[in-house]
């Protein structure tokens, strides 16, 4: 099965992969006893820049053309 995903989509997953990759970093170089990084949060803001993206700019996906009234095929109603 091959997946198509358009460039606007290809570009938000790279730019939420970036943010959540520096967002771990930025924990694993935090001073105090818990910083070995925080993957769950880094994770998560990944996610939540992706879900904003795609909000924003639609995802990607492409318009349908709505259907026109002559496109489908009328039947006439039985008496």
């Amino acid at each position: 099965m091959t997946v198509h995903i358009t460039d606007v989509g290809a570009a938000i997953l790279v730019v939420a992969s970036v943010v959540g990759y520096l967002v771990y970093k930025h924990s694993q170089a935090t001073p105090g006893p818990a910083s070995k990084g925080d993957l769950v949060g880094a994770i998560t803001c990944g996610v939540a820049v992706l879900t904003a993206l795609v909000l924003l700019l639609g995802g990607g996906t492409d318009p349908q053309t709505p259907a026109t009234p002559g496109d489908a095929v009328s039947v006439p109603p039985r008496t």
